[in-house]
């Protein structure tokens, strides 16, 4: 009998349920650098971009680590489809910011997900009523399906940033992505490429002072999943795409390896002592990644949740656990893709694919490796060296 709840179950096995569709669409959103309609569709009629969405416009709430889970396993499929839904976070939890109206003109149709970049290059003028936003977002995933893009940038006066209690004044715009130019730069992407993440130019974009939202300010949906950073809520999420991929990674090489006969040494690769032990300590760190992430997860969402600062030494402990788990899971691919069939090799094949993915995964994640160095810090007694730890 499962220890998860009925909601618990009802979103993971939703998630779970999307898979053979996933899987039979992967190949069209390579071709397109686009993830297929019909993906877009299912995974948005399953709630899946709404997962911290507030329940006042028919988000799904859920906590942390239901999150986790889901995303795990849509990420054995494909990870381009998660990177969508991970992507929707941010922009879904600023969203609790807003007054109704503004908020329930957002999610006009709530099965849509968000682009995002939380690259702060662009420059916000302040003017009467709000912002001009000019600047530009070199990668914003699935920018063409979606019809709001949560963009950081940072307000400028003058020849420089403004500056709030000592730092730079940086905000996440909403904007609706008709107002913004998209530039067609993923059609020759390697890796990750049904995530059509696009570069994205906005010029001279008013937009309201409502909808410039600062990171940490007080919510006008004051829960739980709406006061923290949302850093300490997405970053351990986007580490689930990475134990996702090697989930997926150890199913495909585990169907192959069974049928597969070496044509150096004439032995079914299944009885080859080096693949043997690849594959069971693949299927070892993936249950310990899962369980040490989602352990550490729901750790400080016990704090969070009663309304407590989650402290320090469980925040290290939630970071180092998100960067391990990418880190290993980026491992066993790459052993996994060394010691299984020579069919690896080929443009297409599962392994190919799940070891071009992990590193694009794992270099997305690496722009928040200060997080890391952090966390080793507060454990040896010392200073986060990340200002937002």
């Amino acid at each position: 009998m499962s220890n998860e709840s009925p909601v618990v179950d009802a979103v993971v096995d939703s998630a779970a349920a999307l898979k053979p569709l996933i899987s039979e669409y992967r190949r069209a959103g390579e071709i397109r650098a686009r993830l297929a309609p019909e993906v877009v569709e299912a995974v948005g009629k399953a709630g899946m971009f709404r997962l911290f969405a507030p329940k006042e416009v028919g988000g799904l709430e859920v906590e942390p680590s239901q999150a986790f889970r889901a995303v795990v396993e849509m990420a054995s499929a494909d990870p381009a489809v998660t990177w969508y839904v991970v992507n929707s976070m941010p922009g879904c939890m600023m969203t609790a910011k807003l007054p109704e109206a503004e908020r329930n003109k957002v999610f006009a149709d709530p099965d849509r997900h968000f682009g995002f970049s939380a690259v702060a290059l662009a420059r916000a003028t302040p003017v009467d009523g709000g912002y001009t936003l000019n600047g530009s977002w070199p990668v914003v995933t699935g920018v063409e399906d979606s019809l709001w893009c949560a963009l950081a940038g940072l307000v400028w006066e003058g020849d420089a940033p403004r500056q709030v209690d000592g730092r730079p004044d940086a905000r996440i715009f909403l904007v609706p992505t008709g107002e913004l130019e998209i530039e067609q730069t993923w059609q020759d992407a390697a890796a990750m490429r049904g995530t059509g993440s696009n570069k994205v130019n906005a010029r001279n974009v008013f937009i309201p002072e409502v909808r410039a939202c600062q990171p940490g300010s007080a919510p006008v949906i004051d829960r739980p999943l709406f006061r923290d950073s949302p850093t300490a809520l997405t970053l351990p999420i986007f580490a689930a795409v990475a134990v996702g991929v090697l989930k997926g990674a150890i199913e495909a090489a585990t169907v192959e390896i069974k049928k597969k006969v070496s044509s150096v040494t004439g032995k079914a690769l299944r009885d080859q002592t080096e693949t043997q032990i690849a594959v069971a300590d693949a299927n070892a760190a993936l249950r310990a990644i899962n369980a040490g992430a989602i352990e550490a997860f729901d750790h400080a969402w016990s704090f969070t949740s009663r309304g407590e600062t989650v402290p320090r030494e469980v925040k290290a402990e939630l970071y180092s656990s998100s960067f391990y788990a990418g880190d290993v899971a980026r491992q066993m691919i790459s052993n996994l893709y060394t010691k299984g069939s020579r069919a690896a090799f080929m443009q297409g094949h599962a392994l190919e694919r799940s070891l071009a993915n992990i590193h694009a995964v794992i270099a997305a994640i690496d722009a928040r490796r200060g997080f890391h160095h952090s966390a080793g810090a507060v454990l040896l007694g010392g200073e986060p060296l990340e200002a937002a730890f």
